[in-house]
């Protein structure tokens, strides 16, 4: 399936990924839905309004007119994909869909992913995280092995541990359900922009009478997770959906970096959960990518030992039901170039899919709309290097590393940059086949005085 738009070898728009974005051109402020091949930023809204999806049965231009997605994702599954098989025939070499007289048009709507500014793709309505942090005894950590525990759940045990937070290693709901908690949708934001160092209660100094202080945190720290933005039609306040509805209700997936201020988060979480060490932002990466452009890379979950049988509403209908993603993560120090490559893990990892994710968050009746987000939860794995975020990497900071450039590290820095990747590798007929995200991004700031 080659295209005429030329893509780079190792690119991660390949014309078999046709993920979803918004951006604006250059000069302009103006919002537009797109798509991207290669270096190529396809506006679909220019598209549209030149009847380019005049064929596609039941489509409306008005999807692409808005400043979000949330319209179009809310589409039913059929409609979405055939906009997308649509494109891809659009732009491929010799395809019946784009005839030579076509060209210019296809072409006008051509813009240089270095000429233009990514936007928030859609309007996140809610947003739940599916990790929380639990602890356990400081052996315990040892006594589970790589085959008894998900990516995740090694995560939430181990933070659980390092954050010294009381109860058990991990929680009694934790094999028979995924555990989340609900994020706050008004601080997501695209990659890019930059994250400001939060302020609020610190706990008061191990073994003194102090009480708790405030401030800006000393403990910054990222979390590489991904995102699944809910797409379809959803589900009425009452009802629910099964792992079978997931095509149609996810419209893809995204990076997703959780900012996390540590000692703020475990001074105040008991027993609601996170709260300020949480809320002062989200970054996700621009473009989602759908899960008909995924299907080539399904994974089944990892084995776990010991675990009971799920409840019936949390049964996969197929044996593959994650992905295989290879996810990396480096920080740039402030004042240096190079970057620190600091983890590289997968989303097969994880204990539990997102379709398992989304029927859970249903089953009691909450709907869920067109736009929401549910993130992943922290995706380490008990390798060294596969370690998602700087409370496992430093050990709570007793374990400081030396950036490229010599720095030393335990914690975020202001002007510390953390870039985050995902990419599904094949080759199709000699050609590169990627499906990847493009990055996450995200650069502290110093917190207001």
């Amino acid at each position: 399936m080659p295209s005429f738009i030329s893509i780079g070898s190792d690119s991660d728009f390949s014309i078999h990924n046709i993920p979803f974005g918004v951006f604006s051109p250059k000069g302009s402020s103006e919002k537009r839905c797109a798509t991207r091949i290669g270096d190529r930023i396809i506006d679909l809204r220019e598209l549209a309004r030149n009847g380019v999806f005049a064929s596609v049965q039941d489509f409306e231009a008005s999807w692409f007119e808005q400043s979000t997605l949330n319209d179009f994702a809310g589409q039913p599954l059929t409609c979405r994909r055939a906009v997308r098989t649509h494109i891809q025939a659009l732009f491929t070499s010799g395809g019946k869909e784009s005839p030579e007289e076509q060209k210019d048009l296809l072409e006008s709507a051509l813009h240089n992913a270095n000429d233009v500014q990514l936007h928030l793709p859609v309007r996140v309505g809610d947003y739940t995280d599916f990790c929380k942090l639990f602890s356990f005894s400081d052996n315990a950590l040892f006594q589970l092995t790589p085959l008894t525990l998900g990516a995740s759940e090694y995560h939430t045990a181990n933070a659980g541990r390092l954050m010294k937070v009381p109860g058990p290693p991990l929680p009694p709901a934790w094999n028979h359900l995924p555990i989340g908690y609900h994020g706050r949708a008004s601080s997501v934001v695209v990659s890019g922009t930059p994250i400001t160092r939060p302020r609020g209660l610190r706990p008061p100094a191990p073994g003194t009478a102090a009480g708790p202080t405030f401030g800006p945190t000393m403990s910054l720290d990222m979390e590489y997770e991904m995102a699944a933005i809910v797409g379809g039609r959803g589900n009425e306040l009452g009802e629910s959906l099964g792992t079978g509805d997931v095509m149609e209700n996810i419209f893809g997936l995204t990076i997703m970096n959780d900012w996390s201020a540590r000692e703020i988060q475990g001074f105040e979480m008991i027993p609601l959960g996170p709260f300020n060490g949480k809320n002062f932002g989200t970054t996700v990466s621009p473009w989602i990518v759908t899960l008909d452009a995924l299907q080539p890379f399904k994974a089944e979950l990892p084995y776990r030992e010991s675990v009971p049988e799920l409840a019936d509403y949390l049964h996969e209908t197929g044996t593959r039901p994650t992905f295989d993603i290879d996810l990396d993560m480096t920080i740039t120090a402030v004042g240096e170039e190079e970057p620190t490559h600091v983890m590289r893990s997968n989303l097969k990892h994880l204990a539990y899919s997102f379709g398992q994710m989304l029927v859970h968050h249903t089953v009691s009746g909450c709907p869920m709309q067109a736009g929401d987000m549910l993130g992943s939860g922290t995706i380490s794995d008990p390798e060294p290097k596969s370690l998602a975020c700087l409370l496992e990497i430093t050990e709570r900071g007793s374990k400081p590393f030396k950036t490229t450039g010599g720095q030393e590290r335990i914690w975020l820095q202001d002007g510390d940059r953390v870039d985050m990747t995902a990419v599904a590798k094949r080759v199709v007929d000699g050609e590169n086949a990627n499906v990847g995200f493009g990055i996450c991004s995200g650069v502290i700031k110093p917190a207001k005085a």
